[in-house]
């Protein structure tokens, strides 16, 4: 479980140019992971104090259209993630990078709570990371007009080129971030721990793993209204993958793993996908 852990604390360095950091910034399709919408692009950068160690970067197929609202944000298209990695080809990835690093983010909460919903549907375990939200602290210690990243950045003079894309928003939530540490001790505020730069924050934050699988929301849709789905499925014999036209029946667990039953339009009869292996699904009209 991915929380602020303050009574691991006194283990760490006391030294914070030894911290490893993890600045972390997801886009989405959309606002809420546990109703369906999913990652676009993931990018984190990895820090040892405020030297660069190593950077992650990718833009990731989320198997559902793109909406416009949400692409006339970050400018990520359905056409620029068609042949990316899905989220299941980058899991291990992702969690091994984030290792042994503190995660900081602005509004962990949304980033984290796609993780968490990724990882929950590959029925793997969240990374254990203790987390640092710049948004917690801009709100804390603060009094900005907006508590938008790209905001504050524009308040205290970091540029904000490319904002709304995973990378440039990870540069400058790491600017940000300096910033208010710099700031903070020329306030003569006390830090000179990892345990005095997570007080910043206040009160620690738990982000509990969803307690159930959260269904695709295309899936969910036609499971109500009986509508038909066209989904790629990637064989569970072979890497051969395939494009077919379903009607959602009904959702099944079988040991560890999630089934849906579905009419097949392909082979028609009654078959039974599992989730994990529907790479892309979308709505046919």
């Amino acid at each position: 479980m991915i929380q602020y852990l303050v009574e691991e604390l006194a283990l760490l360095s006391n030294n914070n140019q030894e911290i490893e950091f993890a600045f972390l910034d997801i886009e989405t399709t959309g606002l809420d992971p546990f109703m369906g919408d999913k990652m676009c692009e993931i990018a984190i950068l990895k820090t040892r104090g405020y030297r660069v160690l190593d950077r992650l970067e990718t833009l990731v197929n989320p198997g559902i259209s793109i909406p416009p609202r949400a692409s006339s944000i970050h400018r990520i298209t359905d056409d620029m993630v068609r042949k990316s990695p899905f989220f299941r080809n980058i899991a291990f990835k992702v969690k091994t990078f984030l290792e042994g690093a503190i995660v900081i983010a602005h509004n962990a909460r949304f980033d984290l709570g796609f993780l968490f919903v990724e990882f929950n549907n590959l029925k793997l375990s969240p990374p254990e990371n203790t987390v640092l939200d710049t948004l917690k602290i801009a709100r804390r210690y603060y009094d900005f007009p907006s508590n938008n990243l790209g905001d504050i950045a524009r308040d205290i003079g970091i540029s904000t080129l490319s904002e709304h894309r995973a990378f440039a928003d990870v540069r400058i939530t790491k600017e940000v971030f300096e910033f208010f540490i710099s700031d903070l001790k020329r306030r003569g505020i006390r830090i000179k721990s990892l345990k005095d730069i997570l007080k910043l924050q206040g009160e620690p934050l738990k982000f509990d793993p969803p307690s159930g699988l959260i269904l695709p929301q295309a899936i969910e849709g036609a499971l109500r209204t009986k509508g038909k789905l066209q989904i790629t499925y990637l064989s569970a014999y072979s890497d051969v993958t395939t494009t077919r036209i379903i009607e959602p029946i009904e959702v099944n667990l079988r040991k560890s793993n999630t089934y849906l039953l579905a009419y097949c339009h392909l082979r028609k009869e009654r078959c039974s996908f599992r989730l994990d292996r529907i790479l892309e699904v979308k709505n046919v009209c």
